[in-house]
């Protein structure tokens, strides 16, 4: 009996991980979630030869959802996690960055499903969600964790609607990002390439028109096509995001899109942190080396980070410096890959290299022994929830602010099923472990 408790253990390890991810703290050290083991991967400096501190156990996700995603709250140094269980899928679970420990929140009318990788995002002053769910006729949905900040409430925290885009959702899988409180959608069906549609999230209004990004420094025209975005964070935790990246299912390139609007007067250009020429354009980086429609990226004020969905941890230093893209930047494959992780097929290109040292590949093995403290502690400054004068640059301006969630959907949330060829291992391991 013990025998078999302990094979179906290692089957649980092994099936856990359908859809790892990567994530920074406030101080940029490197995190990565959904193997075996989660891991603190420390600062950029220490990548190309890694020394993995594995992160307690105690409370962490099963990683058993399909298009889990990690998103980085950084007024409070703690990252949320939708979609990680796939028997309860509308559980959010947290980790707190300063405290290294986890907790669960509850949520009730949650969307119908996730949509994606890149499906939701975190606004970074009102720490509020919103989710567009995949599907013919998906509404905007919104979950306010202002109460949160990084350790979950005793009760369930509801889901609310907010309406129905200004786009049509048919055969669209929702990939969005946030650049100065404004939410980004790319690859929206039969918008122009280099143009993403737009929601105003202080003023809870769909933009008609879609914002066009035209090209910087030498960037090419991102594609109308879904993938996966993620919003940029700057150095001070304070300061709202201004970049975001793009990767289309194309790999055509990492664009690099700049937004700013100044949250007094819409109009207004000249507060930007930045040249005003790099407003509302688009930049251009390698492509990941690994073209794995199903990775999962973060990034720092300069670097780039993605996980593939076999495990594999790609990233990119030097990417960014005062807003402004490294055309010599490349991606570089590290020597540590999360282990117990099973993914799709992916296409392997030339614009990475491999880092390597005998200490690097004794990590490789995706085992670390120690256990991290936790590199930073939590951020002290709490979420306003009071909305501020934004508007897009190309907006009119004149949208009335508007109650966000007139009413609540009920959730018909199925579990999502476990990655079946992780599975498959999970029973040769269990059939090991019975004959030991």
């Amino acid at each position: 009996m013990i025998r078999t408790l302990a094979g179906i253990a290692i089957l649980s390890a092994l099936a856990a991980s359908a859809s790892p991810c990567v994530q920074f703290d406030t101080s940029f050290n490197l995190y990565a979630f959904g193997g075996t083991s989660d891991v603190n991967l420390g600062q950029n400096t220490s990548w190309a030869s890694p020394s993995p501190q594995t992160l307690t156990t105690t409370g962490r996700p099963p990683w058993t959802g399909n298009d889990t995603q990690c998103l980085l709250s950084q007024y409070n140094n703690a990252m949320y996690v939708l979609n990680a269980d796939a028997a309860n899928p509308s559980d959010i679970y947290i980790y707190s960055f300063g405290s290294s420990s986890w907790s669960t929140q509850t949520t009730s009318s949650a969307p119908t499903n996730f949509g994606g990788r890149s499906s939701s995002v975190l606004d970074h002053d009102t720490n509020v969600f919103f989710t567009l769910p995949s599907g013919s006729g998906s509404t905007l949905y919104t979950l306010d964790f202002s109460s949160v900040q990084a350790t979950a409430t005793g009760s369930a925290l509801a889901w609310e609607t907010v309406s129905n885009p200004s786009f049509s959702t048919d055969n669209y899988t929702p990939t969005a990002a946030m650049s100065s409180n404004h939410v980004f959608w790319f690859g929206v069906p039969s918008t122009a390439a280099g143009s993403a549609d737009v929601f105003v999230v202080h003023y809870s209004y769909f933009q008609p028109d879609a914002q066009a990004f035209p090209t910087s420094n030498g960037g090419t025209t991102f594609p109308d096509t879904s993938g996966q975005a993620i919003s940029i964070p700057n150095a001070d935790p304070d300061t709202i995001p201004y970049q975001m990246l793009f990767v289309p299912n194309d790999f055509s390139a990492a664009y690099i899109l700049t937004h700013y609007t100044d949250p007094g007067n819409y109009s207004v250009t000249s507060t930007a942190p930045f040249s005003q020429s790099l407003i509302n354009t688009t930049q251009t980086l390698a492509a990941p080396s690994t073209q794995d429609a199903n990775s999962a990226y973060a990034a720092s004020d300069s670097a780039l980070v993605q996980v593939t969905s076999n495990g594999d941890i790609y990233y990119m230093t030097g990417a960014i410096s005062a807003y402004t893209v490294s055309s010599s930047a490349t991606w570089t494959k590290m020597s540590y890959s999360l282990s117990g992780v099973t993914g799709g097929s992916t296409t392997t290109s030339s614009n990475s290299t491999s880092s390597s040292s005998s200490a690097a590949a004794a990590a490789s093995s995706g085992s670390a022994s120690s256990t991290a403290s936790g590199a930073s502690s939590a951020a002290s400054t709490t979420a306003s929830a009071s909305a501020s004068h934004s508007a897009t640059a190309s907006a009119s301006g004149s949208a009335a602010a508007s109650s966000t969630g007139a009413g609540r959907a009920r959730a018909i949330v199925g579990a999502n099923r476990a990655d079946l060829a992780g599975l498959a291992l999970g029973v040769v391991a269990l059939g090991a472990a019975m004959v030991l």
